[in-house]
């Protein structure tokens, strides 16, 4: 047990030390108040976790994926930004789905955030974005696909952890809501109304800074 908390100790001194010299070199590399824009590039891993007895909902969960991002920080802390993700909802449940045993969920996004800084190396963003989404269906009918259109509304956050002045690394939580549009027996629906996930994704963002403002 002491051994245990030694090493723990020494971990969260390393921890400290690290992030305190991370700081003092992003003091002094870099003088935010000279900054106006700043623009950031974020590529990372991605994984859904269905919420919900509805249409995907009936597939394997957690389903993968991945998800490309760019941010602009126009002005103080807001943040507006464009991107794509995509995952794979396997094994649906044929009782629900019918003949598709397979949907790619393919979504392209526009949204709006606000950086909130923490600590010298830590940062929070909350963002809502809508999302325009295709979703590639496969069937085990002769191996047919076709296409359904559907919304999205994505409400979350990203959190954070700077290396340096570029480098990032980052942890996005969000709440997203699908939307159908697909057209079934009234009996049934309500499993092709909406859908629901919590996602997290896990990522690395690069950075680039501004001294130009628009303002």
């Amino acid at each position: 047990m002491r051994y245990l908390l030694l090493i723990i100790s020494l971990f969260l001194f390393s921890h400290h030390s690290i992030a305190q010299k991370v700081g003092d070199s992003l003091n002094t590399k870099l003088n935010y108040s000279e900054i106006k824009q700043q623009f950031h590039f974020k590529a990372g891993f991605q994984t859904d976790f269905t919420l919900g007895e509805s249409y995907i909902s009936s597939a394997d969960s957690p389903a993968l994926g991945f998800n490309l991002q760019a941010d602009w920080q126009f002005y103080k802390s807001f943040q507006l930004g464009v991107g794509m993700f995509n995952s794979s909802h396997k094994n649906l449940d044929s009782e629900v789905s019918g003949l598709v045993e397979q949907t790619n969920l393919r979504g392209t996004f526009i949204g709006i955030g606000y950086l909130i800084q923490l600590k010298e190396v830590w940062a929070i963003s909350p963002h809502i974005r809508y999302a325009d989404i295709k979703l590639k269906q496969q069937t085990n009918y002769q191996s047919k696909e076709f296409e359904e259109n559907a919304d999205m509304i994505i409400i979350g956050a990203s959190i954070s952890y700077q290396f340096n002045n570029s480098l990032s690394s980052f942890i996005d939580i969000e709440s997203r809501q699908l939307y159908y549009e697909i057209d079934s027996s009234p009996q049934i629906q309500e499993l092709y109304d909406k859908d629901h996930f919590l996602t997290l994704s896990i990522g690395l963002r690069y950075s680039l800074f501004s001294k130009n403002s628009l303002f």
